[in-house]
């Protein structure tokens, strides 16, 4: 299970690492057709370690709510605004991540705040594991890593326990800040910069964006190229290395 942290340091601004720290990326809560598109054409255009078009890791939402009642049962109370991909509804899009070679894990069905108790019980995290391979195995076919990772980071003992059972290799990460309201581009530069300047674990770090925040489909290659031109090394999505 891999998972970074550390805290924001403007310090680091313009900062050489010495490190050659690796890192992959990811992105949570999609697929939405035009938002996770431009994801798919700007990481068409970055380039890996070894030069080719780099992949990344997709964890999808197999169908969330769209009615303010229902994203206010399962969102966290902060979120109720915020739009979310649909493999049910969009399956077209899902099928372009999976033809570009991209990783897809999953994200659970409706992306729910595990702290809510109702939704914290062994059926309800079993029917978010369960009902997401119903709709997502039929448009993409059964995977051959079994990916997951939980809406927020929370990781409750209920839900690693049924991840655990399942056969799912729960894939953490260190969120590079993008879905933060209002955050700007250089604001997210200099979070991943101080990320990847901290890094000092045995395996390349994960860095979680979302393809359904303006930040990241609209800045992604300028983001990732800032990251390199500091020295740190993209690598392909790659679980086996985590």
């Amino acid at each position: 299970m891999a998972g970074c942290t550390t805290g924001l340091d403007a310090g680091l601004q313009g900062q050489i690492p010495a490190n050659n720290t690796e890192f992959m990326l990811s992105f949570d809560d999609g697929p939405l057709p035009e938002t996770t598109g431009r994801v798919l054409e700007l990481l068409a255009r970055l380039k890996a370690v070894d030069g080719t078009p780099v992949k990344a890791g997709f964890f999808l939402l197999a169908d969330a709510p769209d009615e303010f009642w229902q994203r206010r049962m399962y969102y966290a109370p902060y979120e109720l605004w915020t739009d979310k991909g649909s493999v049910a509804k969009y399956p077209d899009i899902a099928r372009r991540i999976k033809q570009a070679g991209h990783s897809i894990g999953n994200h659970t069905v409706r992306h729910p705040w595990f702290k809510w108790p109702w939704l914290d019980t062994p059926e309800a995290v079993l029917r978010e594991f369960s009902e997401w391979e119903i709709i997502a195995e039929p448009v993409l076919g059964a995977a051959n890593n079994r990916l997951f990772r939980p809406p927020y980071f929370i990781l409750t003992a209920t839900v690693r326990e049924t991840a655990t059972r399942l056969g799912y290799q729960i894939v953490m990460g260190e969120s590079a800040g993008d879905a933060i309201p209002g955050i700007t581009v250089d604001e997210v530069k200099q979070k991943t910069q101080a990320i990847l300047a901290a890094w000092a674990k045995p395996y390349p770090c994960v860095l979680v964006f979302h393809d359904t925040r303006p930040t990241t489909y609209g800045h992604l290659d300028e983001i990732v190229s800032h990251l390199q031109q500091q020295g740190f090394r993209l690598l392909h999505f790659d679980p086996k290395r985590l």
